[in-house]
């Protein structure tokens, strides 16, 4: 059971009604749901996350495929059963194959087969480990990906670490029907 009430938005003040409609406009789950309905009850944090979560879910520069692997990346480092649930589908939509998506949820290294995945997991596991990057990893990635590209992967690699501390520590439940991440 999640630690905070679900979010009514007849309740909520002007800004933070006008917040709930941006995010429910993009995200058409029927109610506020994930880190957002923690957030909401504190604006000054879910304005700035939410166009955060915008760069990456909207206008990544990165393929949209890295992008979902490196959200499950944190989601199986710490164990988030409630993004885990959400992105695992949207992995597959983007184009993850399911044997990375399976390798992934089981804690194993995938055998990829395209070196763009191999490499983003090389940097997110390589920061989860050892929280910095070597130099050998960093020049990869840079080379891969350009300056730009290695910044929105260990953006979207942080941004997805405070979604799931959020996520855990509020007990919010993966929705119904969702995959359970154990």
């Amino acid at each position: 059971m999640a630690r905070v009430d679900e979010v009514k938005p007849e309740v909520l003040d002007a800004r933070q009604r006008r917040l709930y409609d941006d995010i429910m406009r993009t995200r058409p789950r029927g109610k506020l749901s994930g880190p957002f309905s923690v957030w909401m009850h504190r604006p000054d944090i879910a304005e700035p996350a939410n166009a955060l979560a915008d760069c990456f879910r909207v206008h990544p520069r990165l393929d949209k495929r890295l992008i979902e692997l490196i959200t499950l990346l944190m989601c199986r480092a710490a164990t988030v059963e409630y993004a885990w649930a959400v992105h695992a589908p949207l992995a597959l939509q983007a184009g993850l194959s399911p044997q990375v998506v399976d390798a992934i949820r089981g804690n194993k290294r995938p055998d990829f087969s395209r070196e763009d995945e191999r490499l983003i997991y090389d940097l997110v596991t390589e920061l989860l480990t050892t929280k910095r990057l070597s130099d050998a990893t960093f020049s990869r990635a840079e080379s891969a990906f350009g300056r730009d590209g290695v910044i929105e992967a260990v953006s979207c690699a942080g941004f997805y670490s405070m979604a799931g501390f959020v996520l855990n520590a509020f007990a919010v439940p993966p929705p119904a029907g969702g995959e359970v991440l154990t």
